[in-house]
């Protein structure tokens, strides 16, 4: 009897240590590659440059032109209210008995980030993407798709304002609106980054060249 009572025990006594390994090999690699990520960070040489110009896209020459007026105007404004909308989506994903406010900034942001884009988008259609198509300015794909991807993002902006004000989705139930304001998040987030990479990227990377070409006057 006092046998079958000391099994247990040890049994507990020995678990803790079976796992001690697992932790010890885990902090070994983490430590090993932060190791040799440091050491190759310092012993890679220099990245070669042949200090000519780089052409940009319309969509860097926008928020690099007027600092920091138009960074502020068409990247951080509706970078900041959809990464709102985004977080507090997250809590009333998680937590249905949120508070008020959260629901309240949820709401508001995405009305105002929506109403505002779509501002945004109306200014650079007439400004720049209209004048760009009939001259053809366009600085090769690379451009097209950058800028492209910049204005898409009306679509799920504007579609969570027109949620939040009962335009669009009259009879969804208040689990489906989470939903649908999650994937217009999700798409906006797509969108945004596809215009991101590919607006830093070298537009003759992709046949464009950079004799006579033509800027964006705003």
């Amino acid at each position: 009897m006092s046998a079958t009572q000391t099994r247990p025990a040890s049994a507990t006594a020995t678990a803790p240590t079976a796992h001690r390994p697992r932790w010890a090999l885990g902090t070994a690699v983490a430590g090993a590659a932060v190791l040799a990520a440091t050491a190759g960070a310092f012993a890679l040489p220099a990245l070669p440059t042949d200090g000519a110009s780089v052409a940009m896209t319309h969509y860097m020459e926008l928020l690099a032109t007027n600092q920091p007026w138009n960074l502020l105007m068409f990247m951080a404004a509706p970078v900041v209210l959809a990464e709102t909308v985004a977080i507090t989506e997250l809590a009333l994903l998680f937590n249905r008995d949120a508070k008020a406010w959260v629901t309240s900034l949820n709401r508001w942001a995405g009305i105002i980030g929506g109403l505002y884009f779509l501002a945004v988008f109306g200014y650079l259609m007439v400004n720049a993407a209209i004048p760009l198509t009939t001259g053809g300015g366009w600085r090769g794909p690379i451009d097209v798709i950058a800028v492209g991807g910049y204005l898409s993002g009306v679509v799920p902006l504007f579609g969570i304002a027109l949620l939040e004000l009962r335009v669009l989705g009259r009879g969804l139930t208040d689990t489906a609106r989470l939903k649908w304001h999650a994937a217009f998040v999700g798409l906006f987030l797509i969108v945004a980054h596809i215009a991101m990479i590919f607006g830093m990227l070298d537009p003759t990377l992709f046949g464009y060249h950079t004799a006579g070409h033509a800027g964006m006057h705003m």
